[in-house]
C-alpha cells in the first residue's frame, strides 16, 4: 500500500487558484490560474519579490539554462505554445508549438524540454524545434513533471475531479514507471530543489512543500 507524502509546509498562496510551479535558487514561480500571472516568490522568507505577466496561461513552468520556460495557453482557443523568459529580455518573441496543441506541465532532461501532456498519457522530449525525440508511456494522467537525474517523478492522477493523485517514478532511460508515493490532495505542479519538492493545492490557494515517505 502506498505511502502518503510527508508535508513539511502549507504556506498560504499569494495568488488564488496557484497552478504551475518553477524554482531558481531561493526563488519560486508560482502562476495562478485566477490572474493567469505568475508570482516570483522568495521561498526561505516567503515574501512576495516580483509578479510577471505571461503571453497566456502558464499552465506549466520550468527553470532551466538561466531562463524560466514555460508552456502558454494562449488567445480564445487556448494555442498551447512553449515559450522562455530572461531577467534581462523578458519573453522571447520565438516559440515551440506544443505537437497535437496540448501539453502543460514540463522539465527539462539533459538539455532537452520534457512535456507533459495530461490526456494522452505521455511525456515527450522535444527538440529545439519541437520535434519529438522520445515518446514515455505512463500509466495516469500527468498534473507535474520534476527531475532529478535520470528520474522523472510525475504527478498523476486517474480522475482529476474525484480521484487519487500519486507520485509516479519514471526512469528515463529504460522507460519504467511506478508510483512510489499518495498525494492526498488535488495538486497541480511538481518542481524539486534539490532536497524536496514542491507542489501546489489549488482549490486551498496554498503551496505545499514535501519529501517523499522512507
Amino acid at each position: 500500500m502506498l505511502q502518503p507524502i510527508v508535508e513539511l509546509d502549507r504556506l498560504v498562496s499569494f495568488s488564488s487558484q496557484p497552478h504551475a510551479v518553477a524554482i531558481d535558487g531561493d526563488l519560486l514561480y508560482v502562476s495562478s490560474r485566477a490572474t493567469r500571472r505568475i508570482d516570483v516568490i522568495d521561498r526561505n522568507a516567503w515574501q512576495k519579490w516580483d509578479e510577471l505577466d505571461a503571453p497566456g496561461m502558464p499552465w506549466g513552468m520550468t527553470y532551466a539554462r538561466g531562463e524560466l520556460i514555460a508552456t502558454c495557453g494562449e488567445g480564445t482557443d487556448d494555442l498551447r505554445r512553449i515559450r522562455r523568459y530572461a531577467s534581462d529580455e523578458g519573453w522571447q518573441h520565438s516559440f515551440i508549438p506544443c505537437p497535437d496543441d496540448t501539453g502543460s506541465h514540463l522539465a527539462v532532461h539533459d538539455g532537452r524540454i520534457l512535456l507533459g501532456q495530461w490526456y494522452n498519457q505521455v511525456v515527450l522530449e522535444l527538440d529545439d524545434d519541437g520535434a519529438i525525440l522520445r515518446r514515455y508511456e505512463v500509466p495516469h494522467g500527468l498534473a507535474g513533471v520534476a527531475i532529478d537525474g535520470d528520474k522523472a517523478f510525475l504527478l498523476t492522477t486517474d480522475d482529476e475531479d474525484d480521484g487519487d493523485y500519486w507520485i509516479t517514478r519514471l526512469d528515463l532511460m529504460t522507460g519504467v514507471c511506478d508510483d512510489v508515493a499518495l498525494v492526498p490532495f488535488h495538486a497541480r505542479g511538481l518542481a524539486w530543489d534539490e532536497e524536496q519538492f514542491w507542489t501546489n493545492h489549488r482549490e486551498a490557494d496554498r503551496t505545499v512543500r514535501f519529501r517523499l515517505p522512507s
